[in-house]
């Protein structure tokens, strides 16, 4: 009876050091940040300055990130964080491209409702971009499927199509498999990522207390690097 006690309290003890130092990896800064930079340092905003043609037509485009519904708030109140940081963004650019094009994306989830793509046209209208501006995708649900419908709509190099300079506007933290997506549809997108979750002195802090914030940009992280995984299979089965 002594012995098998012993067993079980060295087994409890060896799982309670586990979860501790399991805990104490995922909810510190060092590897949640490691994991989340490597994906965030790999591309910067741009500027107008660094574009050769600054006349050209580019297209702006803005993949969708979220929004709920809600009859007593304008646009802007209904779209998610990350999709008004996306939108902010492609504005900027707009404001700076005197010819561009916003190319707004996303679908609704509830069928008969607004979707993502009329809800980020509704906000740019209220922040004064021109309706002649703006072009729509109503239908795509994820990142493979808003670069198969722009592809579609507006045809690669590939194709020997009509082809806009294309400026991709989403999350830092995705902004690689975005970047990947489409030049697998055959385009050379110019990224400008934004909603950045590490920045200045976030960055290179690599010890720290617990905090949920760590465990959440530890999860944003392993799910990009999973979706880069899942994209790469998908998209190596696919003929452009």
């Amino acid at each position: 009876m002594g012995a098998w006690f012993f067993k079980k309290s060295r087994l409890f003890r060896g799982l309670v050091v586990f979860v501790m130092v399991w805990f104490l990896i995922i909810s510190t800064p060092f590897v949640p940040n490691l994991i989340l930079n490597s994906l965030e340092d790999q591309y910067a905003p741009v500027y107008e300055r660094e574009l050769a043609d600054q006349k050209a037509r580019y297209h702006i485009i803005v993949l969708g990130g979220g929004h709920g519904f809600d009859s007593r708030l304008p646009a802007n109140s209904l779209l998610s964080q990350k999709a008004l940081g996306r939108l902010n963004e492609a504005i900027r650019l707009h404001r700076q491209l005197p010819n561009s094009k916003l190319v707004l994306s996303g679908f609704s989830s509830t069928e008969g409702q607004t979707t993502q793509a009329e809800m980020l046209q509704e906000t740019a209208l209220l922040l004064g971009v021109e309706r002649e501006a703006i072009l729509l995708q109503k239908e795509p649900g994820n990142t493979f499927e808003e670069a198969k419908m722009y592809s579609e709509g507006y045809g690669s190099a590939s194709e020997n199509k009509p082809q806009h300079p294309v400026i991709l506007v989403t999350n830092a933290s995705h902004m690689s498999r975005a970047v990947m997506t489409f030049r697998e549809f055959g385009f050379d997108p110019i990224p400008s990522p934004t909603n950045f979750r590490l920045k200045g002195s976030w960055k290179h802090r690599w010890v720290g207390l617990p905090a949920i914030e760590n465990i959440e940009n530890l999860k944003v992280g392993v799910y990009e690097y999973v979706g880069i995984a899942w994209y790469n299979l998908l998209l190596s089965d696919i003929a452009i």
